[in-house]
């Protein structure tokens, strides 16, 4: 084995799900921006987070006063339009209507959802998590969640190595677990 710099280690724990996750500015306009940083933490109550870099991202500010954010599971077919999304922009910039994509009613929440995602988490804000590091943890309720029949074969959703670099899923198998 090799040394690596502890700069690029989290790369080791990569490829992480591509996925949009909106919000609404202070004026009722969508924002949704691109994150990688976005995991699954419990089962029951269904909760989520995602790694947001900073307090200043818009995400963190409209998660804040409004506690309700959608994620929006990016696929491989949309994924460069997504990835534009991270622009630096001001709010009621859309940055997403720009790129193609619409927005749709949510179920359960007032933020809606891109209409080309193939699957979705309606979440209200749970709690925020401050680490000593670069990034807060916005960690989300699921109150309602969607996708498309035929799970992640069909949904083909778009992974983040870093940097540029992103896969998808190419293999499936299936390993026992024992003792669980």
């Amino acid at each position: 084995m090799i040394e690596v710099p502890l700069s690029k280690a989290v790369r080791l724990i990569s490829p992480r799900l591509t996925a949009l996750v909106n919000t609404l500015d202070e004026k009722g306009e969508l924002n949704s921006s691109p994150y990688s940083w976005v995991y699954p933490l419990s089962y029951n109550p269904p909760l989520i987070g995602v790694g947001i870099g900073g307090k200043h991202k818009l995400t963190y500010l409209n998660s804040t006063r409004t506690g309700e954010f959608v994620v929006c599971i990016v696929s491989e077919d949309f994924g460069q339009e997504a990835v534009n999304c991270e622009q630096p922009h001001k709010p009621g910039d859309k940055l997403w209507a720009g790129q193609g994509f619409h927005e749709e009613r949510s179920v359960r929440v007032g933020v809606p959802r891109i209409k080309e995602s193939r699957a979705i988490l309606e979440c209200k804000v749970d709690r925020f998590v401050e680490l000593r590091g670069d990034h807060v943890i916005l960690v989300g309720e699921v109150l309602h969640a969607e996708a498309e029949e035929g799970g992640l074969d069909s949904i083909q959703p778009l992974l983040h190595d870093s940097g540029e670099e992103f896969r998808v899923i190419g293999k499936k198998i299936t390993l026992k677990r024992t003792g669980t």
